[in-house]
């Protein structure tokens, strides 16, 4: 089990942010998993390296108590979700004042929850909706932050795990070019699949997880590599159980690999 994330969150402003950082409740509620390094967390790791690329992102004050709402839609208390991602969406449209902003979301399963909750939302919501930029860290990334970086300490090598949400918002390509611009190689097992986490599955049944990850577990016992990476914290834990590597987000690979 993870240690529970810091409770302060990083400084950052609103003037001059050329996005919105919402860090999901995972973020904000798990730290570091027991082996893993003590350094910065999740959203110092985000903030750092977009403040590093001369983007700089801003997290809101009164983030805490805003949800993406796919604990509730991945159970189907469908009335709880709606509540949730109508929330989520009138805050994301006013701190992003009115669309301006791009909202980038840290967590890619609430990536996919929130740019997939259309039907869920009220008319209103809906128009709103429309007009925000919302964007996996993946990309926001791949496509603004890692062109203005300098890579100065690549890894030698770095092993992945697509979450379910990257391949399904086809943002594979674009987490091995991350990796790929900070290691000499990069692996990506043949049987990398579904994790078998969903949520909160892997805490109340571990065969589960242990069930779905049996071939690409197998495939890394080798080991040599130098970093294990993924983009959804629960995921990473179950990762983690099965394979006895360390899986962290790819934000510190990044971080690490262009630190000055």
């Amino acid at each position: 089990m993870p240690r529970a994330a810091r409770a302060r969150r990083p400084a950052t402003e609103k003037a001059g942010a050329q996005a919105v950082y919402f860090p999901s409740c995972i973020t904000r509620v798990m730290g570091r998993t027991p082996g893993e390094p003590v350094e910065t967390s999740l959203m110092e790791a985000l903030v750092t390296v977009a403040g590093r690329a001369s983007l700089p992102v801003w997290i809101p004050g009164d983030v805490a108590g805003t949800c993406c709402g796919v604990p509730f839609s991945s159970k189907g208390y469908d009335l709880a979700h709606s509540i949730a991602v109508n929330r989520a969406i009138s805050r994301f449209w006013e701190w992003s004042d009115h669309g301006r902003l791009p909202i980038v979301l840290d967590t890619s399963p609430c990536t996919y929850g929130v740019t997939t909750c259309r039907p869920s939302l009220t008319p209103g919501n809906q128009e709103k909706f429309d007009r925000l930029r919302i964007l996996d860290s993946v990309a926001f990334v791949h496509d603004q932050l890692l062109p203005r970086l300098t890579v100065r300490r690549a890894v030698s090598s770095a092993a992945l795990h697509p979450v379910c949400s990257v391949i399904k918002l086809n943002l594979s390509g674009k987490l091995e070019g991350i990796a790929r611009a900070c290691s000499r190689e990069v692996v990506v097992p043949l049987h990398a699949g579904c994790c078998g986490f969903a949520g909160d599955r892997g805490f109340l049944f571990p065969e589960l997880t242990e069930a779905a990850t049996r071939r690409e577990a197998a495939e890394l016992q080798s080991g040599g590599h130098d970093g294990h990476f993924s983009s959804s914290r629960t995921c990473e834990i179950g990762m983690t159980r099965a394979t006895g590597h360390v899986y962290r987000s790819f934000l510190y690979l990044l971080d690490h690999a262009t630190r000055p």
